[in-house]
């Protein structure tokens, strides 16, 4: 059993649940607040959108805060030098998933169906939540099924560690290298007057007009141009995928020392990178519109993408340290590690031509843009192949994870969750089958 207090992991994991938890409801109770003094302020007007807009965001900071919770609570039970109870998920069957995916694509189609309604759009915020929420809980289960990661605490602090820590440090990176492109840009304009006044004219095109077709037509040549998309490209499919594993490893890093088995690297990636796009997914999707429904099945297909490329670097880094040396395990990390950055750098580059296609071929043109159609086939072709793909991809390492760890019987299962697991005990278990 750990030393009470000595570990400064727990410690810290116990100030952050619970400050997280605390930070994010109070958040999320500002928001109701601010928002309601706004609808006595205004007489409460018709348009009721900008509200619920609030409302819903408010509801994704409380689902966030009550993700920081368990990991709050686990760590004090550890420093008062109680047990925790092992985390050992049962496999996902056929049936459970089948409607894990059809309450997923329920609720977002519920959601898109209630928006439109003035009164049914307030019960819409639950629904939002649950289509964020389901798509996490199906892929994590697949990943985990069958396995065990460690204590409970472990598997809540790897969540809330990946929400605080990871998103943070990707999204202050790449706002980074966002204004050190915008220097580069306001340089290059600089030294050519010329594109300052048609960036003036364009500017002055978009402030005068409400119509969206006047829009692409003023910003269209800029954005066919092949540079641009290029730059798109390099940005979204280049850096950000590094820059975003890198971040979602971060957590996985915190356990090392903890991880006995590939199974257990595998499985803590994979929550890594559900915390991750849960935290993604939650602001991404959070305003509702004609195209809310759409959004937020989307968003289930990046959870998917996050969890399974951090799943993959979290096996290579466990792989390092169950094989403690040796060259092989080294390269492990890194194969692994460039795998998933080029799974992520394929699926935002898909996104990337979707895009760019879509804006090839506003509603109003007169002959189709092979290169914009092209661009869209090809984008669509790419996402359906690699949402098929993963999902299976997933349960195949699951069960080869699996039939590598030994067999442990049931009776000992059942008593499991009331073993303490710590250094010198239950974390040395490899795995559950």
């Amino acid at each position: 059993m750990e030393s009470r207090g000595q570990d400064w992991r727990t410690i810290l994991l116990s100030i952050s649940g619970i400050g997280g938890a605390l930070a994010a409801f109070s958040l999320a109770a500002l928001i109701i607040v601010y928002t309601a003094f706004g609808l006595l302020r205004q007489n409460y007007p018709q348009n009721n959108q900008t509200t619920l807009q609030a409302v819903v965001v408010a509801s994704g900071i409380l689902l966030i805060g009550l993700v920081f919770l368990p990991s709050g609570f686990y760590s004090i039970q550890r420093l008062r030098g109680e047990a925790i109870p092992a985390a050992a998920p049962k496999l996902l069957t056929i049936w459970q998933g089948i409607l894990l995916l059809l309450l997923w694509a329920g609720a977002a189609l519920l959601a898109q169906l209630l928006i439109n309604s003035d009164i049914l759009m307030w019960f819409t915020p639950p629904l939002y939540l649950l289509a964020i929420g389901t798509p996490v809980y199906f892929l994590v289960r697949l990943a985990s099924g069958g396995l065990n990661a460690g204590s409970r605490q472990r598997i809540w602090g790897v969540v809330s560690t990946s929400i605080a820590l990871g998103t943070t440090l990707s999204i202050i990176t790449e706002m980074m290298l966002v204004i050190v492109g915008l220097v580069l840009v306001a340089g290059y304009i600089g030294l050519h007057p010329e594109l300052l006044a048609a960036i003036k004219q364009i500017t002055d095109q978009i402030t005068n007009t409400s119509s969206i077709d006047a829009v692409l037509n003023a910003v269209g040549p800029w954005l066919n141009n092949p540079l641009v998309f290029l730059l798109a490209l390099l940005f979204f499919s280049g850096f950000t995928p590094v820059i975003e594993e890198t971040a979602k490893s971060i957590a996985v890093w915190t356990v090392f020392d903890h991880l006995d088995s590939p199974a257990q690297g595998f499985v803590i990636g994979a929550l890594s990178g559900a915390g991750f796009g849960l935290f993604e997914s939650l602001l991404a999707s959070a305003t509702p519109d004609s195209g809310w429904g759409a959004t937020l099945m989307i968003r289930g297909g990046s959870t998917m993408m996050h969890i399974m490329t951090a799943s993959l670097t979290g096996w290579g880094i466990a792989s390092l340290h169950a094989g403690r040396t040796g060259g092989g395990r080294v390269a492990s990390v890194i194969v692994r590690y460039a795998l998933a950055v080029c799974l992520h750098g394929l699926w935002n580059a898909s996104v990337i031509m979707i895009a760019f296609g879509s804006l090839r071929m506003p509603p109003n043109m007169d002959a189709p843009d092979l290169v914009g159609k092209v661009l869209i086939f090809s984008g669509v072709s790419v996402l359906v192949i690699l949402c098929l793909t993963i999902p299976l991809a997933l349960g195949m390492i699951n069960k080869r994870l699996r039939t590598a760890i030994p067999f442990i019987p049931t009776s000992l299962l059942e008593n499991l969750p009331n073993l303490p697991l710590s250094d010198e005990d239950g974390e040395k278990r490899k795995g559950v089958q």
